[in-house]
């Protein structure tokens, strides 16, 4: 760590703003997904195109890679969540009707067997991958739920709520375990640490929390960007973890020491997602300026 560069940047990687960006651990690919509708798929070292994905009727809010690589999700406006097959020539697996705005952020379980995704009513929708099927929801009895993301050890589910609220459920069980007193603004964000002990939210009030997932403590408040916090996502180093935010900035933060380490300024518009290669050597972010940016970190 220590030796932070840019190591490439491609410009109009699409046709509009891009909103949410997944690494594939295995194959080392990257996906992107964008107003302009579409899903596309590229080589996580040259940044080169390998296939764009269309069939959305609208802007796709986001996407996530399957824990072993072979599918990659995506959500978008138009209430469908598609899964692609990213091994078998990027075919379509399976398209889930969501139904209206019943679907924001979703997210694979660490096993790859359910997909999660946060409503407008307060819920976490949970679907089979395998049969499509919709599970019981999880209720937070509260806001329109704006990010979900589960523990690696598949435990937990956080999601986090317009009204700054941040909710755990156990998800074996899917019951509720804790309520957090969040944020004063949305969660658009958040991510457990690899040994999901420490929870990490990010924020439209600037700031980013840490959490002590066991005993469902704040740890630590910390700032340092000037607008709202986009995007948050935990290194595999396990010592340091990414933010990207509408003030146009990335930066990476020492989860240790809890200071922001190094702040690249690369983008000329707000960085919607940021996400992290297998073994934390490689950073990427993606930004309403149509460009993705990879950085050695």
């Amino acid at each position: 760590m220590g030796n932070y560069t840019v190591v490439k940047v491609l410009n109009e990687a699409h046709e509009d703003g891009i909103w949410t960006v997944g690494w594939s651990k295995r194959l080392n690919r990257l996906v992107t997904g964008s107003v302009d509708d579409t899903v596309k798929v590229w080589n996580g070292e040259s940044l080169s195109k390998l296939e764009t994905l269309e069939g959305h009727q609208l802007g796709v809010v986001s996407v996530d890679v399957s824990p072993s690589g072979q599918y990659a999700l995506s959500n978008s406006l138009d209430s469908q969540i598609r899964i692609w097959d990213l091994v078998g020539g990027y075919s379509l697996f399976r398209t889930i009707d969501a139904g209206p705005v019943e679907a924001w952020t979703a997210a694979f379980s660490p096993d790859g067997r359910q997909i999660a995704a946060g409503t407008h009513a307060g819920t976490v929708n949970v679907w089979s991958v395998e049969t499509g099927e919709k599970e019981k929801p999880l209720d937070t009895r509260g806001k329109f739920v704006m990010s979900v993301a589960y523990s690696p050890n598949g435990m937990y589910l956080a999601c986090g709520a317009e009204n700054g609220s941040i909710h755990i459920f156990d998800v074996p069980t899917g019951k509720l375990l804790h309520s957090l007193p969040g944020h004063s603004l949305a969660v658009r964000s958040l991510t457990f640490s690899p040994d999901s002990s420490i929870l990490v939210t990010a924020s439209d009030d600037k700031r980013i929390n840490l959490y002590d997932v066991h005993h469902a403590s704040c740890l630590a408040t910390i700032s340092g960007h000037q607008s709202w916090v986009l995007s948050v996502a935990f290194s595999p180093d396990t010592n340091h973890f990414a933010t990207g935010s509408s003030d146009r900035k990335v930066k990476i933060w020492d989860i240790n020491v809890r200071q922001c380490v190094h702040t690249f300024d690369s983008h000329s518009d707000q960085v919607w997602g940021v996400a992290y290669n297998d073994d934390g050597t490689r950073l990427v972010s993606v930004s309403d300026d149509r460009s993705i940016i990879l950085y050695g970190v």
